[in-house]
């Protein structure tokens, strides 16, 4: 998207549930349309006048409603599209047809068969693509965390299979040049570098950031306790670890056929950049602080609309208040902003750590997914145990608990005046939510005054 801001060619219309997690990127968005995408009439508004549509939508979920949206609602564009005149869908999907066992793949290869079924009515450019590696990216994630905290790793069986990847650079230019590319048919588009392995991969990720790594062959897959070992190593909770490797596991290879020759034919003048490439301008993206979007952006998303009223009938409340006097609201929020990541929870960040471990003992992510980047933050992202719901500048940020809390729980920080109001919510599943609320009281009584005092203290230090 923030590439096609970019082509003074292109009118940009964007179709979103919540338009607060555009940020601040909606203020340079020539049409935005805000509404849920199932709607008719929500869709017909986001297609008229359109030449050509993009389909990035994923509905995430795991029960008999999620299934009706994944199957229908690809079918709903596609007719809402044919009716509005669109000339081409563009969609990026998996090319693996062969993803027995895993939804996830399957979901995408069956929405591009919906989406291309009506080849004589609508153009469709369907890219199957290898896995995406970038900056925020799962892949990314992985090999950074395991390469930088293992000096010794251990290579189960399952590393030494091969799959293909795409830098997310490449991936953006080939979307992006499918908008101009002539088309007499629609089309499956093969991208992706060379196969190789996980290992591969790892020993040239080590290399990049310059470490020193020995591995050590296993005579077994280990797929029982890998995931646990990744739980343990990087951001991933243990589900999230099993489906990773079992993605990795489903993924093929390019197989050189027609699909992948047609990437050639149709878009010469993109050469993909090779692996060690790609990894040198993640870990730069990660290092100026330039990370877009990351792999947490699609979990657990909820509405601000939504949560004010959850918020509203809460059952416990932990409020403080503290007058900051003669500083700067903008420097109280900055401060405000700042917390978490690298930052830490002022002094009892340990006891914060303490808690993102248990979280992820018990299955959620902790804290080690941290924030996307140091100095910015916007409505969506992960900071630490929390997901940002809501940001309005100088005035409030609501965070809602991303991690087990027996029910929802938010932390809301507002100015009023001269004062900074901090505020804990919860909102209780049954008993145990009710004996979660009490058994964290006796820690609030010390970590949220000093966090609201601390929060003023810098501010009154920043420049």
């Amino acid at each position: 998207m923030f590439k096609l801001l970019d082509r003074p060619e292109v009118r940009l219309r964007v179709l979103t549930m919540d338009r607060s997690r555009l940020g601040d990127a909606a203020e340079s968005i020539p049409e935005i349309v805000e509404g849920d995408p199932r709607d008719k009439e929500v869709l017909g508004r986001a297609t008229e006048g359109i030449d050509v549509a993009f389909y990035p939508v994923r509905f995430v979920g795991a029960d008999a409603e999620f299934e009706e949206r994944r199957r229908v609602f690809p079918g709903m564009y596609r007719d809402a599209c044919i009716r509005a005149g669109v000339q081409r869908i563009i969609f990026l999907g998996s090319y693996d047809r062969n993803a027995a066992g895993n939804e996830a793949l399957l979901s995408m290869v069956d929405i591009g068969e919906v989406l291309s079924a009506a080849p004589d009515r609508i153009r469709t450019v369907w890219f199957r693509a290898g896995l995406i590696l970038g900056s925020g990216s799962l892949l990314f994630e992985a090999l950074r965390n395991l390469a930088q905290k293992m000096p010794v790793l251990p290579v189960p069986r399952w590393m030494e299979s091969e799959f293909t990847v795409i830098g997310v650079r490449d991936v953006l230019e080939y979307l992006i040049h499918a908008i101009h590319v002539p088309l007499d048919r629609s089309v499956e588009v093969e991208i992706g570098l060379e196969p190789r392995s996980f290992r591969d991969m790892l020993s040239e990720t080590a290399r990049v950031m310059g470490l020193r790594r020995v591995f050590l062959p296993l005579p077994l897959e280990a797929k029982r306790l890998s995931p646990f070992v990744l739980m343990l190593l990087t951001p991933f909770s243990v589900r999230l670890a099993a489906l990773f490797l079992q993605t990795l596991d489903t993924l093929g290879t390019i197989r050189g056929g027609s699909s992948a020759k047609t990437a050639r034919s149709l878009f010469p003048e993109i050469s993909p950049a090779p692996f060690h490439v790609v990894v040198a301008r993640a870990i730069e993206a990660i290092e100026h602080e330039e990370v877009i979007s990351r792999w947490t952006d699609s979990i657990g998303t909820a509405s601000r609309s939504n949560t004010d009223e959850e918020i509203s009938h809460s059952v416990y409340r932990d409020i403080r208040r503290e007058r900051f006097g003669e500083i700067p609201p903008h420097k109280i929020f900055r401060a405000v902003k700042s917390i978490g990541g690298d930052h830490g929870w002022f002094r009892f960040d340990l006891l914060w750590r303490i808690r993102g471990l248990l979280d992820k003992l018990a299955g959620g992510f902790g804290d080690s997914v941290g924030r996307r980047t140091e100095s910015n933050l916007r409505v969506g992202d992960i900071l630490d145990v929390w997901r940002v719901i809501d940001l309005r500048e100088n005035r409030r940020l609501l965070l809602e608990a991303h991690m087990k809390v027996a029910g929802k729980a938010w932390l809301e920080f507002r100015i009023e005046g001269e004062t900074l109001v901090q505020t804990a919510y919860h909102y209780p599943k049954g008993l145990l939510g009710r004996l979660y609320w009490y058994s964290m009281l006796p820690f609030h009584a010390f970590i949220f005054p000093d966090m609201i005092r601390s929060i003023i203290r810098q501010a009154g230090r920043l420049p």
